[in-house]
């Protein structure tokens, strides 16, 4: 099995003739223990256009240290990195399943071969506290990179691994030696093949098609990051995973007056497909916190048998099947096919003639459609004949009012990003709403199960009262929020 370690670590460049200074002196650091010597030898795995270095990260098969084995380092957040590990095994070139599946997103299907080797001297010191616990790692490096067809070269660096950003900026500032220009050993060994370009930012007067372009851009990456984290189970990875799904499909729509209809319909509905595949998975999350935090709050006299036994037995079953749908749509050739087409799609997107038009003036469409559509859909609601599937329709016009307004923000500055957030508190209400609905659903459901195998159904029956209660205080929510927004002074482009 993989496991995981967290790394806050940043990396400095030094001279051949550089000298270590008294450590010590950067507190939190009391003492220093070392150095321990290890020879370090590592390939490093990439496809033939080295995507997997492109998008920051690194694959590798390294021996020697205490840590050998088959490593994958995921960026989180500047100087932060996941490290997955799996156990070296028999295999040297080919790659464990695990890690493949876990890059597949950026791979998407290509071969992982060998792309260079790099051997390490590493000398490693503790640095300790007052109390005596680590709480950081300096490693001092000599590295030489052997390019799979270019000449050996060597350099040195060091790393320092803190607990916590302010011990590595203490140690950091202790050190006195510059940041290194890479971010990895890979990344200074393949030089420029391997740089990440940024994309250009956003001009004062973009067109249309530039705007819809950078934000389909960032929520094709997104989707990509949040597979990682699907693939890992990691907190809130499916809901991103999924809002990534909702906020292209909800861009695409915005923006088709500006691209060719047959192909945003195509990507919309693989987009609608594998958002519902990760649905299942996201309701059961939110279900079971809370059904965990209610019974929490329930008095003791009013939990009544084995109910916490059987919600968490059946919420268990649920999240573990729902978990088995969602990475089997991850696995598929068809969320394969569906990234490949997005890829395809951002990289020479199929404008029409609108798109070479002002944003200022063309991006005021899509947000003005949808706003009239949330209006209709709040206006409706009196004489809806199913009033919770009426305000499940307000929520869902109301993400979409949201995200058009997210996606054109660069263009229209803070009145409207102040109005988005207005738009936002009423999805919000209705989306604590919707969990309730879900949640009376299912408790009657589990209260019947329990009355027909003889069990008492008491406290499904608290639960389901509750639920119901938690309901209508969402929905007064939603009306006190929906004056409110009427109340906020839009665009007046909107009004």
């Amino acid at each position: 099995m993989p496991t995981r370690v967290r790394e806050t670590e940043r990396k400095y460049q030094a001279p051949a003739d550089f000298e270590l200074p008294d450590l010590t002196a950067a507190d939190p650091v009391h003492s220093c223990a070392g150095p321990v010597r290890s020879e370090l030898d590592a390939t490093y795995f990439d496809t033939a256009d080295l995507r997997l270095a492109r998008a920051g990260i690194t694959l590798r098969r390294r021996t020697g240290g205490g840590d050998a084995g088959w490593h994958a380092k995921l960026p989180v957040a500047p100087d932060v990195r996941d490290e997955i590990r799996v156990p070296l095994g028999r295999a040297r070139t080919k790659v464990p399943d695990d890690l493949a599946a876990l890059v597949r997103a950026h791979t998407l299907g290509e071969p992982l071969t060998p792309v260079v080797r790099i051997t390490t001297e590493r000398d490693e010191w503790e640095l300790r506290s007052a109390d005596g616990t680590t709480i950081a790692l300096l490693a001092d490096d000599r590295v030489t990179a052997h390019p799979l067809d270019e000449e050996p070269r060597s350099w040195r660096e060091l790393e320092v691994e803190a607990t916590d950003r302010d011990v590595l900026t203490a140690v950091g500032a202790a050190l006195g030696a510059k940041p290194a220009k890479s971010t990895s050993k890979l990344a200074q060994a393949l030089g420029t093949r391997a740089k990440v370009h940024p994309l250009p930012e956003l001009s004062a007067d973009p067109t249309a098609g530039e705007v819809a372009l950078t934000y389909l851009r960032a929520q094709v990456s997104a989707l990509r990051a949040n597979d990682t984290g699907v693939r890992l189970d990691t907190d809130d990875a499916v809901h991103q995973f999924r809002v990534a799904c909702r906020r292209l499909r909800s861009a695409l729509r915005a923006f088709r007056p500006l691209l060719d209809h047959a192909r945003v319909g195509a990507l919309r509905a693989e987009l609608k497909w594998l958002g519902a595949e990760a649905s299942p998975a996201r309701d059961t999350e939110v279900l079971g916190e809370e059904l965990t935090l209610e019974l929490a709050r329930l008095p003791s006299e009013n939990v009544l048998g084995a109910v916490p036994a059987q919600i968490t037995a059946e919420l268990a079953r649920a999240a573990a099947d729902a978990r088995t749908a969602v990475l089997s749509a991850a696995d598929s050739d068809r969320y394969l096919a569906l990234l490949k087409d997005l890829d395809a799609f951002i990289s020479d997107p199929p404008w029409t003639d609108r798109a070479s038009r002002p944003a200022v003036s063309e991006l005021r469409k899509p947000v003005r459609k949808a706003w009239r559509r949330l209006a209709a859909s709040v206006a409706a609601l009196d004489d809806a004949d199913e009033r919770d599937v009426a305000l499940h329709q307000v929520r869902k016009d109301a993400k979409k009012v949201r995200y058009a307004a997210e996606a054109v923000a660069p263009v229209f500055g803070r009145k409207l990003d102040r109005w988005r957030k207005r738009v936002k508190k009423t999805q919000t209400a209705l989306g604590t709403h919707q969990d309730a609905v879900v949640a009376r659903g299912r408790l009657r459901e589990m209260g019947v199960r329990a009355h027909l195998s003889g069990d008492n159904g008491f406290t499904y029956g608290v639960l389901h009262a509750r639920q119901d209660a938690r309901a209508e205080r969402a929905e007064a929510d939603f009306t006190r929020a929906w004056r409110q927004l009427l109340g906020v002074k839009a665009p007046r482009w909107l009004r």
